[in-house]
């Protein structure tokens, strides 16, 4: 069954999507939900990696991918060697398909209640920040938390 950490969200959009996929025990980063839970978010796949834009990007960005593995995974460990490789052209390919000239890679391992994680399904942020906005502020990635239980 899917886990997601309500604590994490950052707005009611995002709760009540949490809830509905708790609810219905869908993790919406495997390969069999993405597309019907996030239609028309995807942007490339590969044999072991998905690269879908953020349903619920960070304030202040220009650009904010997910880049996340088929395989449900929390650990880095847990990936194939050959899946450990492909994730740097993935984010090298999708810098490329962007044109982009600066971007910050972010990535959450393990348990999403001290990590600050959203979703249990491991996955790397990237993230381009709106520099160009007059009102632009630093873009704000959480990692770490402490559990209320």
């Amino acid at each position: 069954m899917a886990q997601y950490n309500t604590e994490a969200a950052r707005n009611e959009r995002q709760l009540a999507k949490m809830r509905d996929l708790t609810e219905r025990g869908v993790c919406m980063f495997c390969p069999e939900h993405i597309h019907k839970e996030a239609p028309g978010t995807v942007e490339a796949e590969t044999s072991h990696w998905i690269v879908k834009h953020n349903d619920f990007p960070y304030d202040d960005t220009r650009l904010h991918v997910l880049i996340i593995p088929k395989k449900h995974v929390s650990y880095i460990n847990d990936l194939s060697k050959s899946a450990k490789q492909e994730f740097l052209e993935v984010v090298q390919a999708t810098a490329l398909r962007h044109k982009l000239k600066s971007y910050a890679i972010a990535m959450r391992v393990g348990d999403m209640r001290y990590n600050g994680g959203s979703i249990e399904h491991m996955h790397a942020h990237l993230i381009v920040g709106d520099v160009d906005n007059p009102n632009h502020q630093p873009v704000r990635f959480k990692v770490s938390s402490r559990p209320k239980d």
